[in-house]
Formats: structure tokens, sequence, C-alpha cells
């Protein structure tokens, strides 16, 4: 029963933010978009992460998502262990431009999704996915960030897009994601875990200089 209603109140606060998007859509040139510093600025180190590797997107796959900034890396700490980070920010989802869903890109990859669960920070909510592939295991940790919100659900991400838009103006976010394999052989999905939240908790007090409160 309490499925079926949370089904339904979503599905109506959905049938309320499309009936905003026309009204988004002549409101455009009236959006308050904030200042930012650019993603080329991102730290080298985070606590005992060091960025080994910056990754370029591929023309094809830039067409797709079209945001403005990105940010795709590869950090790795004293132990070895690595964290792909991506980020990919909008400074205005009025026109069709957000981000997508690694609910849809994994699958997409070829990824199965095998285990599903959000995770309670001080900061907000985030999703924990483990997919796997051919036999490897990665951890997948993503979220919504923008106008001082993070959410794990990308139903209320929008909604929450539709608010902001109407009460203050803005319509800009990121989507943030970060990978990490998991080692079967050193503590497996529980030690990828622990390393996944330490880097992700290293990671959110940097964010609001390039994703704006």
């Amino acid at each position: 029963m309490t499925k079926h209603f949370s089904f339904i109140l979503m599905l109506a606060f959905l049938l309320i933010a499309a009936g905003f998007t026309r009204y988004l859509a002549r409101a455009s040139e009236r959006e308050q978009v904030p200042a930012r510093e650019a993603f080329t600025s991102f730290p080298e180190h985070l606590g005992s992460w060091r960025r080994v590797e910056n990754q370029i997107l591929d023309p094809e796959i830039l067409e797709k998502l079209q945001p403005d900034d990105y940010l795709s890396c590869t950090y790795a700490n004293e132990k070895g262990v690595a964290a792909f980070l991506f980020i990919g920010y909008y400074a205005s989802q009025r026109n069709g431009k957000t981000y997508h869903s690694p609910q849809n890109c994994l699958p997409g990859a070829g990824w199965a999704m095998l285990r599903h669960e959000q995770l309670r920070l001080d900061d907000g909510e985030i999703n924990l996915y483990l997919i796997g592939k051919s036999g490897e295991k990665m951890l997948t940790l993503y979220w919504y960030q923008g106008r001082g919100r993070v959410v794990a659900s990308e139903y209320w991400g929008k909604i929450y897009t539709v608010i902001d838009a109407i009460a203050k103006r803005r319509t800009d976010g990121a989507l943030v994601r970060v990978i990490l394999p998991v080692n079967e052989r050193v503590g497996g999905e529980p030690k990828a875990l622990e390393e996944g939240l330490a880097f992700v908790q290293l990671l959110l007090p940097q964010l609001t200089r390039y994703i704006p409160n």
C-alpha cells in the first residue's frame, strides 16, 4: 500500500512538473546562472588521493550528454585503489539539456545492475549500485547535486529543478558519479565501499565551488 501511494504521489509530482514545461521555456531568458569555477581548476589532490589520469570524452558521447562543463578523471590513493570520477554540469536544464541517469547508461554499456541501495550522508542521499560484466564487479556511487541539494532520486531531482526554476529562477545542477573496482582478494565489496565513501567525503566539500549552492 505504501509503495502504491508513493508511486501515485510521484506520478502526481511528475504531471505537475510536465505542466510547467512551457512556462520554463518562456522564462528561459530570465534564468539566473550563478558564477562558478571551471573544472579545469579542480584539485589534483583530495586528501591522500592523487589524480593520475584525465579523460576526454568522445565527441559522440559529448553530443549525447551535452554538458556545459565536465570532469572525467581517475584518482588513486597510496594503497593503489582507483576511483573513477565523472561530473557533468549543466548551467540550465530548461531546453532539454539534462543529466543522463547511470541507470540507463551503465546497462547500455553492458553492465548488469546487481544490487542497489541509497545511503544517507550528512550532505544528503546518494545511490550505491553494485554492477557486473564478464566476471568483473564495480561499485558505483552517484547523486544529483545543485542549488544546495544532494539527491539520490532522479525523480526528486527533476521535481526540485522545477520548484527552483520558479522560486529561484535557477535550473543549474550536475550528476556526480564515482566508480571503484571490487577486488575480491582485497576485501571485496565492503572494502570498495569503505574506500569509496572515504573518497566521497573528501570530494563533497570541494564541489560547491563548481556546483553552486
